[in-house]
């Protein structure tokens, strides 16, 4: 009997021990470069975890949303914060994963909705999407490529597309805030309460344009990516260039995981994330637009991690069959 005891403690120190050094290691989140509001974000995702697991979550940075969830596929990251339109194509094998697709990336946690807009000068005379007909505008968008969708999207809801505008070459979203900061871009895309936002309306002043919100001009957008939709958002203090209630483009913020990544691993991080709303919103604004209940929610044509599936099942708010 005592030996039997013994043994029993033995299993279940080993396996307390396994579980301590799984919570011990160090993994990697990737995200967009800094200035983007993602890296922002991504920083206080990371500090959470870290902060109540003791995983140590270190952040790499890549300059295209295609790099840095291809650092997930190859297993040079366990996790990134990426948009869920881009995890969708990227799965899908559309656009620029045509006849690659990303098939190892599942969902974590669906963190909240995010808004994208397109700011003018506030002297500009530009008052709607229409008035960007002939306008200088960014194209080719060749380290962001989701600049394209984001940018087609959004003149869609006007009956308009990148070929209707005065298109100017950019490389990324920093460098085409800088181009429209020094006067070659009349405007832009960015994301709204990001801090290079900040930076541009102190130097210009700026708005955000609001977009139509009818039931054809949703559709045009959906029709671009299906994570795409219209929502209006009130003015707040951090939120340059959103002087009134104005409508704009909104899809979600999702860490994704790799399908190889440990279930163990999956499931603490979506614990942190999930029950620790008070502490991310701390780190920054944006995170108040997270509703706990909603972080399992369904996305088209992406598999949520079992990790993730396992810790929302237990917390009751698996929203999957």
């Amino acid at each position: 009997m005592k030996r039997l005891f013994v043994s029993a403690l033995a299993v279940i120190a080993g396996a307390a021990l396994s579980a301590s050094a799984a919570l011990a290691q160090t993994v990697s989140i990737s995200t967009l470069p800094p200035g983007s509001i993602n890296n922002v974000q991504t920083q206080a995702i990371a500090k959470v975890v870290q902060e109540e697991t003791g995983i140590q979550m270190r952040l790499v940075t890549f300059n295209s949303p295609a790099a840095s969830m291809g650092a997930v596929q190859a297993g040079q990251a366990e996790f990134t914060f990426m948009s869920n339109d881009e995890v969708g194509v990227a799965v899908r094998g559309r656009d620029e994963h045509e006849g690659k697709p990303l098939d190892k990336l599942q969902l974590a946690v669906t963190v909240f909705p995010f808004k994208v807009g397109v700011l003018v000068r506030e002297d500009s005379g530009i008052e709607s999407v229409a008035d960007l007909e002939g306008k200088r505008f960014p194209i080719g968008w060749q380290g962001f490529p989701q600049g394209v969708a984001l940018s087609n999207a959004i003149l869609a809801t006007a009956g308009l597309s990148l070929d209707d505008t005065d298109g100017v070459p950019t490389a990324n979203l920093l460098r085409a805030a800088d181009d429209f900061k020094a006067g070659r871009l009349d405007a832009t895309i960015f994301a709204v309460g990001a801090p290079k936002m900040a930076e541009v309306d102190a130097a210009v002043g700026i708005k955000f344009l609001s977009l139509d919100n009818s039931e054809e001009a949703r559709q045009a957008m959906a029709a671009i990516r299906p994570e795409y939709t219209v929502a209006s958002q009130v003015p707040l203090p951090h939120l340059a260039g959103v002087e009134v209630e104005t409508n704009l483009m909104q899809y979600a913020m999702t860490v994704a995981a790799g399908a190889d990544v440990d279930e163990e691993l999956v499931y603490q991080v979506v614990k942190a994330i999930h029950q620790n709303k008070e502490a991310l919103v701390a780190a920054h604004p944006s995170f108040n637009a997270m509703n706990p209940d909603d972080i399992a929610v369904p996305q088209p044509d992406v598999d949520y991690h079992p990790g993730a599936i396992r810790y929302y099942k237990e917390a009751g708010i698996w929203q999957g069959e």
